[in-house]
């Protein structure tokens, strides 16, 4: 076993605009205002820091000045970060990548945008090491690490890059990596592989199961700090020795590790995940670059976000680990997909019948006040010129409402709601609106008796939704919207030529408990039940009864 001395390994990217950020961590405030003086929003690329320890700097582009490297951070094109001994940064890209930058490393940001598809980020690694989990990139984007002998091409993989005395070293956990030496030679790494590219641009490349491990990057470090090479027959057999003890100590490890985690949906609406799982108490769970010792509780839970646009699969790999012995105890993959376009045409033709709907009830409304209003009139002229015609028209209006009276038919109508007088609709995410039909039926009354019924209306806080004058069918159907988390009524009212009327209030209740929420797809175990993935029903029982005391009344 080679004797440990720590050596540092960097990390430092970015890809796009926006980054993502867990929710538990507040910026420091002098943060922001930092990053206003320094006008970094017309760059190229960003990252945002995302964990800061021990002695960590920063270096502006264009400037000698170096200062203090602060959480939540933007880092751009042409910056510079250095580490100090047992000092370590973490970057968030905007499409959910990181990458960390360990002990007494060196590293500087660039980029290149060829047009609107084609983007190259470059991390130069002067020293030290990058370990990195990079998303899968879409056609024409690459992350590139770069040294004074080789570059690594990325596109979606874990593991690190180092600059370790003049030599170039790429190991992966998992994926694939093009190396390219400033020699002309070439080669390729996978999973489970480690490639050495030399000062002279010779390329060696190693299969050892602790590749792209923190623990072997500190031991490739020690190995060349002992004067020998990759071309060195000691060097392999150094790095051989070590991965055999190393496997041997790993899998007793994982023995003892019982990680069970919530499944994710296969899709993700909402740009953010809550990643959830039953670990031992005690285990340090790594995911994207940031670390959780699990409480006594045994609860795992770390959330997670990136940019909106930032469309397509999604990958989390979980590390658990226990002193310098670290296993890939699972990964959680999903796919986030735009949401779905509204149907304009649909809801174009809704808002228009809504509104001749309620233009014609206001119109009849004002033709009947306009009528009431002149027969007023006339009956007080009539009074004032001291004429007894206004008595005998009364009681002539009295006869023939009682003779309509006579011959009005006495119907025992009602009214029947589809789906009950109350509807709970749980809302998907990112919908923040529920649009549908309120569905309602006339019982009692057959088609000959429909035409004892003067009107059919139906208001929502006083105000006509609509208005059927002329009424002709037993069934009815009304456009109506509720926003999210609000208890809606809408009276129904049925005025019969009799003069009697009949009402009832159809009620919805639309809600949705944000905090229980897995990247889109709403769950009804509420926090941490059935955490173990043993699934949810579709009845939202448990999550109304959590949100129902926030909704709101219209």
């Amino acid at each position: 076993m080679i004797k440990s001395y720590k050596l540092s390994l960097c990390l430092v990217a970015a890809l796009s605009a926006t980054v993502f950020w867990a929710c538990k961590d507040e910026p420091d405030p002098r943060t922001v205002a930092d990053n206003k003086s320094e006008a970094v929003d017309t760059s190229k690329i960003k990252a945002k820091v995302r964990k800061v320890l021990g002695e960590t700097d920063l270096q502006r582009k264009n400037t000698e000045k170096w200062s203090k490297l602060r959480f939540g951070q933007t880092v751009a094109e042409k910056d510079r970060i250095r580490t100090g001994a047992e000092s370590e940064a973490v970057m968030a890209i905007n499409d959910g990548s990181s990458l960390w930058i360990t002990e007494l490393s060196d590293v500087v940001l660039d980029a290149e945008i060829f047009d609107s598809l084609n983007h190259q980020v470059s991390v130069r690694v002067n020293n030290g090491a990058v370990l990195f989990d990079v998303q899968k990139q879409p056609t024409g984007r690459t992350v590139n690490f770069t040294t004074g002998v080789a570059t690594a091409a990325i596109r979606g993989t874990a593991g690190f890059v180092a600059s370790v005395n003049g030599q170039m070293v790429t190991s992966l956990k998992q994926g694939l990596v093009s190396v390219n030496s400033i020699a002309g030679n070439t080669g390729e790494v996978v999973q489970n592989q480690t490639l050495i590219v030399g000062k002279n641009g010779v390329i060696k490349n190693l299969n050892l199961k602790s590749s792209g491990t923190k623990a072997l990057s500190m031991e490739l470090a020690n190995v060349n700090i002992w004067g020998m090479g990759p071309e060195s027959e000691e060097f392999e057999k150094a790095l051989t020795d070590f991965d055999n003890d190393y496997e041997k100590r790993r899998e007793e490890f994982a023995k003892k590790v019982n990680f069970r985690a919530n499944p994710l949906p296969d899709t993700l609406m909402l740009p953010s995940v809550t990643l959830q799982a039953r670990v031992n108490p005690g285990i340090v769970v790594t995911v994207m670059g940031e670390s959780d010792t699990v409480p006594e509780s045994g609860i795992y839970q770390r959330t997670v976000e990136w940019a909106d646009d930032s469309y397509g699969p999604k990958r989390f790999s979980v590390t658990c680990s226990e002193g310098d012995i670290e296993i890939e105890c699972f990964t959680w993959k999903s796919n986030y997909t735009p949401p779905s376009k509204p149907a304009g045409d649909d809801a174009s033709a809704d808002s228009a019948a809504r509104a001749d709907s309620i233009a014609a009830a206001e119109a009849a409304a004002a033709e009947a006040a306009a009528a009431e209003k002149a027969a007023a009139e006339k009956a007080a002229a009539e009074k004032a010129a001291g004429k007894n015609a206004a008595g005998k028209k009364a009681d002539q209006a009295d006869a023939s409402t009682a003779n309509e009276k006579k011959t009005t038919k006495s119907v025992n109508v009602s009214l029947k709601l589809v789906g009950g007088k109350t509807e709970r609709k749980h809302l998907d995410p990112p919908a923040t609106e529920y649009k549908t039909n309120l569905k309602f039926s006339l019982a009692g009354i057959t088609d000959a008796d429909i035409s004892e019924i003067a009107s059919v209306t139906v208001k929502r806080k006083g105000e006509v939704v609509q208005s059927f004058n002329n009424v002709s069918a037993l069934t009815y159907e009304v456009p109506v919207s509720i926003d999210l988390n609000t208890i809606a009524k809408f009276d129904i009212e049925i005025a019969l030529k009799s003069g009697k009327k009949i009402r009832t209030t159809k009620t919805y209740e639309v809600f949705c408990f944000r905090r229980n929420h897995m990247g889109g797809k709403a769950r009804n175990c509420v926090l941490y039940d059935k955490v173990d993935g043993g699934g949810c029903d579709e009845s939202h029982a448990e999550e109304y009864e959590a949100v129902k005391g926030q909704l709101k009344e219209d």
